[in-house]
């Protein structure tokens, strides 16, 4: 894990990203001291998705964690799709998923949605998954095409329905692809089952699912 997370690049040059306060040897390096706080448990989460034929999570939803996820999503921060980046990685070849898969897509955003965010942090973390993994990303393939209430305001029920067609395959070369399904969070699974089906019903062999982090207790 350690060798993994050295490769970190944070903004804040020879300070911790994570903090941004304790000096680092080098601007690649987490401190210490958050390092410490960065709880991996890669871990398979059991949520009956009929869809997704396994989903896991990186990290722990500690209190570092959730912060970090905050501010990346909300805060401004893209620049750690660097390093939770890299933690997905270590993940992929811990829990040897790159022999199972050909693909790599990432849960869409609404157009408007990412307009006013700037960004999506879920295909942030994709693209930087495909392009140090080679392997291909299908980033046209799949969107969201209905603005929908935001989930965290839900329960399960509502997400799933909320959530009920709201995607859809864009490019139609999905078929036979064996897939990993890449978010930042997972808290009900209810997105990425409904991002699963879909694919499914485009001719997809296999999807798997991966989050940074997984609000789901233990």
């Amino acid at each position: 894990m350690l060798n993994t997370l050295k490769n970190l690049i944070f903004s804040k040059r020879n300070y911790c990203s994570i903090c941004g306060e304790n000096k680092v040897q080098s601007p690649s390096h987490i401190c210490k001291s958050c390092r410490e706080f960065i709880e991996i448990s890669n871990r398979e989460l059991d949520l009956n998705l009929p869809h997704i034929k396994k989903i896991y999570s990186s990290c722990i939803y500690n209190k570092i964690m959730r912060k970090q996820l905050h501010e990346f999503k909300f805060g401004g921060k893209s620049y750690l799709y660097r390093g939770f980046g890299e933690i997905l990685i270590y993940s992929i070849k811990e829990m040897k998923l790159e022999d199972k898969i050909n693909a790599i897509i990432f849960v869409p955003m609404h157009n408007r949605r990412k307009a006013q965010r700037g960004y999506n942090q879920s295909e942030l973390l994709a693209k930087y998954v495909a392009d140090n993994l080679e392997i291909p990303l299908l980033e046209k393939h799949l969107i969201k095409s209905k603005l929908t209430i935001e989930q965290n305001k839900l329960g399960r029920a509502e997400r799933m329905a909320n959530l009920k067609d709201s995607f859809k395959v864009n490019i139609e070369d999905i078929k036979d692809k064996e897939v990993l399904l890449i978010d930042d969070i997972i808290t009900t699974g209810a997105t990425m089952e409904e991002c699963g089906k879909t694919l499914m019903e485009a001719g997809a062999k296999t999807v798997y699912g991966l989050a940074l982090t997984s609000s789901r207790k233990l």
